[in-house]
């Protein structure tokens, strides 16, 4: 009983792969958002909440969405592979990421969130948080409307350092539309990937001119591989860097300190 009435130690919780579901997140919600009597909150020691493929949808995206704006000690969230569709991050989550002013880290991989729900977060809460740094949607069915969402959030983002875009459908559109983004941020980024992206040759060489360009030169990490290149394209832009395909490099580009990682 006295346990009851204390703040919680732990500063990690993890739920990976557990048949959490909706419910299970509001629980979870009101559990670690709950006060005990001298006025604490149960929760204000958790720094990661690590809860991937816990079988849970847009109510219980919402839920942590509340969570995540309650908390002022969050720092990695980790959600991935929990399908709650573009609503689940629409409404109450985008309010709570809004509020919170702690988390540096975001997986909402495989959530399928579509270009809507980018949307949501890019021109929402994505456009002025102040500590997020690191934020991942992988294979959310993203294509070139969602890119262009982010790249307009890339232009006013202050804190963003890595964002992860592989296994998307952002096509040489999307491409040519974060490169535009990439040079508004003025270097703040430092490592992006969009392997698997259909970006095709204009894509890739459009990064590829970036990265070696003074408006790229802050990227220190980026991830052209998987991209419909053809050989000859891959040859002609190997040659355009210094690497030629003679080179001892394979699909790892170094470039001092810089990785370029490109192939087919």
């Amino acid at each position: 009983m006295e346990q009851k009435d204390m703040v919680s130690k732990f500063e990690e919780l993890t739920l990976a792969d557990n048949n959490i579901g909706d419910d299970g997140c509001e629980w979870l919600l009101q559990g670690l958002t709950a006060k005990t009597t001298a006025g604490k909150t149960v929760g204000e020691n958790l720094k990661v909440l690590n809860m991937p493929r816990a079988r849970f949808g847009t109510p219980g995206m919402k839920s942590i969405g509340n969570l995540i704006g309650a908390s002022n000690s969050l720092e990695n969230v980790i959600v991935s592979s929990n399908i709650c569709d573009a609503a689940g991050v629409q409404g109450e989550f985008c309010a709570g990421l809004t509020k919170n002013k702690s988390i540096k880290s975001l997986c909402l991989a495989a959530c399928r969130l579509g270009d809507a729900g980018i949307a949501s977060l890019a021109e929402g809460p994505l456009k002025s948080h102040p500590k997020l740094e690191h934020l991942s949607v992988q294979y959310n069915r993203l294509e070139a409307a969602a890119a262009k969402s982010l790249a307009g959030m890339l232009a006013v983002n202050q804190a963003l350092r890595y964002l992860d875009l592989s296994g998307n459908s952002i096509g040489a559109e999307g491409a040519l539309a974060l490169v535009d983004g990439i040079k508004k941020n003025k270097g703040r980024l430092q490592r992006l990937s969009v392997s698997q992206n259909e970006i095709q040759t204009e894509g890739v060489k459009a990064f590829t001119k970036l990265f070696m360009s003074p408006e790229g030169k802050a990227l220190i990490f980026l991830d052209l591989r998987h991209n419909n290149l053809p050989y000859k394209d891959m040859v002609v832009i190997r040659q355009e860097l210094g690497k030629p395909m003679e080179g001892p490099e394979g699909w790892m580009l170094l470039f001092g300190e810089r990785q370029l990682m490109m192939n087919r």
